[in-house]
């Protein structure tokens, strides 16, 4: 079983995700995407082929309204997702549903999220907190508004997670060094 991933085992989970051909490629593409712009384990489920776009030089996600640059190799694992042939049938031939980059046992249906979270923790990669990882290092670099936009995310939430990860520590040092020599230390603000 894998640390959860905070600072110091973040990157080499996603160095795994991005290298380790041992591990099956819709583990590795999910939990790249994960570790990497933390989307919620719902949208993650509901990727398409057409959240994909790709040029001459480059490939591109669209998680919310705006597509993000991919690294080459991460963006290589998603080429093979959507190339990949359905293994079930669709219901329909008809009027088939969405081919969708992570199926489920279901025809037709994506890959449920319990489904998908327990699939990747079984490979070592702990959802919630690689998802909580990524957001507070998102957030600590970009805008609320724009968070909310690349990630699909409601303002709200991005304010929240930006504010968590700009926090204040003036407080928190006034309490340690109140601990440390007993007498009261005034806040900095």
């Amino acid at each position: 079983m894998c640390p959860t991933p905070g600072v110091k085992t973040r990157w080499p989970l996603l160095q795994s995700c991005l290298t380790d051909d041992a591990l099956p490629t819709d583990v590795r593409a999910a939990g790249a995407i994960t570790l990497l712009f933390g989307p919620s384990t719902e949208r993650l489920c509901h990727l398409t082929p057409e959240h994909l776009k790709f040029d001459d030089k480059h490939a591109y996600l669209t998680l919310g309204r705006h597509p993000v640059l991919l690294p080459p190799r991460l963006a290589e694992l998603l080429r093979q997702l959507a190339e990949q042939p359905q293994l079930r049938p669709q219901l329909s031939r008809v009027r088939p549903g969405p081919r969708w980059l992570f199926p489920g046992m279901v025809p037709g249906k994506p890959i449920s999220t319990h489904g998908m979270t327990q699939k990747l923790n079984r490979y070592g990669i702990p959802v919630r907190t690689a998802r909580n990882a990524a957001l507070a290092a998102l957030a600590a670099d970009l805008p609320s508004p724009i968070l909310a936009d690349v990630n699909g995310m409601h303002r709200h939430t991005a304010l929240r997670w930006v504010a968590y990860a700009r926090r204040d520590w003036a407080e928190y040092l006034a309490a340690r060094a109140e601990d440390k020599s007993g007498d009261v230390v005034p806040a900095v603000d």
